[in-house]
């Protein structure tokens, strides 16, 4: 009796079930996909660095700097003085610092300058050290360490010669053309902003605007740190 009561109910207001039907349907798409794109970017998150416990960086907002350091995403316009660096790790708390220096880029890619320990300290994913498909790292001030999405889309292998660019936009009007830098090592691939990034040491940075540093880091850089535990 009720469900007859019930249909004839339905029967009467087709129009409004039908709409009712589709909204709860839309409702529960719309939460299933909220809830798989938060899970989701917290598995991107915790893949793209891991055993990091705190970024340092200027003066700027948090996501800012986790974006730039981390998913090589904008640009932090201030810079850190060295001596920051230098503090940082004469600290107890602090078990190793990997500084950081951005503002160079090649045909759209990102290009850090950093330290030879960044291949080894680094971790991504569950606590997984990058590794070398091709070559090592760089020995001399004009070799470059790419990532293995650019070695793919540029088509680039050992030895290549490639040139740095100012700024970090897809175009640039200063090329740094008298300082090429030689391919002397290709990452594995890591499923990271890593794949897309170009890697080269200070002295490369320097190199590549016309400087000597004889091995002195410059002095302002983006460094990020590990914090014992």
């Amino acid at each position: 009796m009720l469900t007859t009561l019930a249909y004839k109910s339905l029967k009467s207001r087709k129009l409004t079930a039908i709409m009712t039907v589709i909204a709860v349907a839309i409702s529960i798409y719309v939460f299933v996909s909220v809830a798989l794109l938060k899970q989701q970017t917290r598995v991107n998150f915790t893949r793209a660095v891991s055993g990091v416990d705190l970024i340092v960086g200027p003066k700027t907002g948090s996501l800012n700097l986790l974006l730039a350091s981390i998913y090589r995403i904008g640009n932090v316009n201030s810079s850190m003085n060295y001596n920051t660096q230098e503090w940082l790790e004469r600290q107890s708390q602090v078990d190793w610092v990997l500084p950081i220096a951005m503002g160079d880029s090649h045909r759209g890619f990102r290009v850090i300058a950093t330290s030879e320990e960044y291949f080894t300290k680094f971790k991504y994913g569950h606590k997984q050290s990058l590794s070398f498909a091709k070559g090592k790292s760089w020995q001399r001030a004009s070799e470059v360490v790419i990532g293995s999405d650019i070695a793919k889309k540029l088509g680039y292998t050992l030895a290549d010669d490639i040139v740095l660019s100012h700024g970090v936009g897809i175009t640039s009007f200063m090329h740094h053309d008298g300082y090429p830098f030689k391919v002397v090592g290709i990452l594995a691939k890591t499923g990271t902003a890593i794949d897309q990034t170009l890697h080269v040491s200070f002295d490369g940075l320097a190199f590549a605007h016309g400087e000597q540093s004889h091995g002195i880091q410059p002095k302002n850089l983006n460094p990020r740190l590990r914090v014992k535990v």
